[in-house]
């Protein structure tokens, strides 16, 4: 089914016309295109017993399409504030002699949040239906709602739990490290998956207004660029939030601890490589 919609959807459309916009809606038909071939319901019904049970739970599926709204929202704002806080909390141990804080974007916190929320408001609504409700009619909601679906919606979404929220999981865990700690004595920097903490000695101190993309034009990502004497570079707007305009508070910081003059340039690339006189 879904090679044949595939098909029909490339006759009528330019190959140089699909966007990755585009390529989402394929997916999702493709998925549930799959799902009704080999994720059958566990329990068939007939057509007499779905149309029996259609006039039972007319009602009843928007109650349940409202609980998952709502189990949706408490699932993804609180692993949300969870993960936020367990990211603070693995920094805990440079709290001695830190000024600042420099923290990841947050946008990165809600990929898993959302996926799990998609995927997995379904299960736990039934089973807390099941746990404050009657559980038989919960059985009979699942059988019509498969039935009408024409694949077993329960197995489906663990299944895309296991392919996506998974996978999203333990990318999402890797980054929990991730931060930079501006002290009093120098500046720690912590990446992705536990890598080792590096403390760096600056040798010059550059102010930037972002990066070029690709057609040369500027997109504004302001920050503070420290290259340090063993050649590597630091970018304050590599971590956090894109601004128009740097935080003259972590400005004056830098500039006071390092001793370094404030030099200024449109993006890090506009930097020099060699720093005189190290």
């Amino acid at each position: 089914m879904f090679c044949v919609i595939l098909k029909r959807v490339l006759l009528m459309t330019n190959l140089t016309e699909i966007t990755p916009r585009a390529i989402v809606p394929l997916v999702v038909v493709g998925c549930f295109a799959l799902a009704r071939k080999y994720v059958k319901p566990s329990a068939r019904l007939s057509y007499e017993e779905l149309s029996e049970l259609d006039s039972r739970f007319t009602q009843t599926k928007w109650i349940v399409n409202l609980a998952m709204v709502a189990v949706s929202v408490v699932f993804g704002w609180s692993s949300y504030r969870l993960l936020v806080a367990l990211n603070h909390y693995f920094a805990g141990g440079d709290d001695s002699g830190t000024s600042f804080w420099l923290w990841p974007d947050t946008h990165i916190w809600w990929f898993l949040p959302l996926f799990g929320a998609l995927v997995l408001s379904w299960d736990i609504t039934l089973k807390l239906w099941s746990v404050f409700g009657n559980a038989e009619t919960v059985r009979l909601y699942r059988s019509w709602s498969d039935g009408r679906a024409g694949f077993d919606c329960t197995r489906f979404m663990r299944w895309m739990a296991l392919v996506v929220v998974v996978p999203t999981g333990v990318g999402t865990i890797l980054a929990l490290p991730i931060h930079v700690a501006v002290r009093d004595h120098d500046i720690r920097a912590c990446d992705y998956a536990w890598t080792s903490c590096k403390t760096f000695e600056a040798v010059r101190l550059t102010q930037i207004d972002g990066y070029r993309n690709r057609d040369g034009q500027l997109t504004h990502q302001a920050g503070f660029v420290l290259d340090f004497v063993d050649g590597r570079r630091w970018s304050s707007a590599h971590i956090g939030e894109f601004r128009n305009q740097v935080d003259s508070a972590l400005g004056a910081f830098l500039v006071e601890r390092t001793h370094l003059p404030l030099n200024r340039a449109q993006t890090d690339t506009d930097i020099p490589k060699e720093v005189s006189g190290t």
